[in-house]
């Protein structure tokens, strides 16, 4: 018996070459206002397209297909693809708003017509497709970014080649021309760095700091705490960046001093020993002669062979004994008292107290150039009308400096002889844009910031301290831990103050009214507190922050009870 085989019918396509492919949908350019999101579309998180892929695709459209599936009303679903579909719609709309319609870019997509209907299949595939664009897909390694860049940069190109290039290529011409910063971090500080996922912008800003110890690990929890908080404006990023330059510019200077007095013979000792048990070296402050005498810093280094310097928790140079036993001489036990702050607590609260100051001025600049909402309105009416003793201090000529930094006026130094009608353009550009209040609410905000510009400030925050900093949050300000801390003090004070108040007996409210003497319970604790105590505005030191005037004010008057002395080896402030 003979079996015939049937001959076998290949119904799969076939390229010219003989070679099987699959269909993957036909390739049109859609008007990117007739793409909808599928809802088998899968993707639900972290959908918004970053400003660069809007910078890119606004210059050079979408170049990488959509995948899409036709419907009956003449729309498309989108399937994969719907950050590129997002930044198209942007584009088309910003065309649309400018009346340049003849501009939009259309978007190529690959239309898939086995896709179209609801059964269970076409369903099952649609929903695949998402998975695959986005699940399979694998973000390019941040050391290929980097030289990629760096090829861009090494190309020669003019400057509109290439910022063009960089914006296709979903970069900023900054970020190009800084890449080399990246390729030139440490082996382990790019280790790190990538363990963390920093993207190019912060591997450049690291390159900064990146000799600073524990640069990398403080970014990084900045990093994190911006994600967990969703600042849009990396707050918590800026302050710990900010931190680490000062730090930074505070070892240099520490160097350059000691190289300068090893050079003049003096050994260096380091003040973390002074009161260790058994310690050989001390601060010549805390010693005396043989005869019980204070010594004398001259003489010492001229004649004691045990003659040394040390580096202050500030950075300046204070004069030590290497060896004072050996050298005869006697020591005063100056160790810090329970309860009290060491130096070191003070000098890191100063510390962290100008970084602060130095990033909160960029916000506050920006923020008296904009619309301002009705609590700045609300704040700067109740400051001007209630004339705290800081504010009166504050607005003199000497400090139209600062005034006139908010709002990048060239004012030089000489602030007395400047013209009448220096402001007079800046008021006209006020009044052009409707904005004529933003020159008052400048202005409390320069006193705002005077009032908080000497060092120490955080030992004695006040109730308009507080306010002016919860002010600043709500308006999308981060505040720094010192900043934090500011207010939750003073929160505290007012707390206990309004118990104690509550507590008070019933009878005192029949007692007559003392001569002069304002209503405090009405006033609040908004109001209460708000000055020093004596009415005295300190001296102000710049700090990083723009304080223009302090150098006038400086030692021109009386110090207020309130403040805390600049020297803090005795007393220190009280915790």
């Amino acid at each position: 018996m003979t079996i015939t085989v049937p001959e076998t019918v290949d119904t799969e396509p076939r390229t010219a070459d003989g070679l099987r492919y699959r269909s993957v949908g036909e390739l049109h350019y859609l008007d990117p206002r007739k793409l909808v999101l599928d809802e088998y579309n899968v993707r639900t998180q972290d959908t918004a397209p970053d400003e660069a892929m809007l910078a890119s695709v606004e210059a050079d459209g979408v170049e990488i297909p959509l995948i899409v599936r036709p419907f009956l009303d003449g729309t498309y679903g989108v399937v994969a693809g719907q950050r590129r579909m997002l930044s198209a719609q942007a584009a088309a709309q910003k065309c649309v708003d400018e009346g340049r319609e003849d501009d939009i870019l259309a978007v190529p997509c690959m239309v898939r017509a086995d896709l179209i209907g609801q059964s269970a299949e076409v369903v099952a595939a649609a929903v695949a497709k998402s998975l695959q664009e986005n699940l399979l897909r694998q973000a390019m390694a941040l050391p290929d970014v980097v030289q990629a860049a760096e090829q861009l940069n090494l190309l020669g190109l003019d400057d509109a080649a290439l910022q063009k290039a960089a914006t296709t290529a979903g970069l900023t011409v900054d970020q190009v021309r800084n890449a080399h910063k990246a390729t030139a971090l440490p082996k382990e500080v790019q280790r790190k760095s990538a363990q963390y996922e920093f993207d190019l912008e912060e591997q450049i800003a690291l390159a900064e700091v990146a000799d600073v110890p524990g640069a990398v690990e403080d970014l990084a929890r900045a990093r994190k705490e911006d994600v967990r908080s969703g600042s849009k404006d990396r707050g918590n990023w800026q302050h710990a960046m900010q931190e680490l330059l000062q730090e930074k510019e505070q070892r240099a200077a520490k160097a350059a001093i000691r190289a300068e007095w090893a050079a003049r013979g003096l050994v260096e000792v380091h003040k973390r020993s002074w009161y260790e048990p058994g310690s050989t070296d001390r601060l010549l402050a805390d010693l005396l002669d043989g005869e019980g005498r204070p010594l004398d810093a001259e003489q010492h280094s001229a004649q004691c062979p045990g003659r040394a310097f040390a580096l202050d928790w500030s950075g300046d140079v204070v004069f030590a004994c290497a060896d004072w036993r050996a050298n005869k001489h006697k020591r005063a036990d100056l160790a810090p008292k329970p309860g009290q702050l060491t130096n070191a607590q003070v000098a890191e609260k100063n510390a962290k107290e100008a970084s602060a100051r130095g990033v909160r001025g960029k916000f506050v600049k920006k923020l008296v150039t904009e619309k301002l909402p009705d609590r700045a309105v609300a704040l700067a009416m109740q400051v001007v009308t209630e004339m705290p003793t800081w504010y009166a201090e504050a607005v003199s000529p000497g400090n139209a400096k600062l005034l006139a930094a908010f709002f990048d006026e060239p004012l030089k130094s000489e602030v007395h002889k400047r013209p009448r009608g220096f402001f007079n353009g800046l008021n006209a550009r006020l009044r052009r844009q409707r904005r004529t209040f933003n020159a008052v609410f400048a202005q409390v905000a320069m006193a705002f910031e005077l009032h908080m510009s000497r060092k120490k400030h955080w030992a004695v925050a006040d109730g308009w301290t507080a306010e002016w900093l919860r002010f600043l949050k709500a308006e999308g300000y981060t505040l720094s831990a010192i900043e934090k801390e500011m207010v939750a003090t003073v929160e505290k004070k007012e707390k206990a103050e309004a118990a104690k108040s509550k507590s008070r007996p019933s009878t005192e409210a029949a007692l007559p009214e003392q001569p002069g003497r304002e209503d405090e319970e009405e006033a609040g604790p908004e109001q209460a507190g708000h000055d020093r105590g004596d009415g005295v505005q300190e001296e102000s030191e710049a700090d990083g922050a723009p304080s223009a005037g302090a150098e006038e004010r400086a030692d021109s008057g009386p110090v207020g009870r309130d403040e805390v002395p600049d020297s803090q080896e005795d007393p220190a402030p009280q915790a």
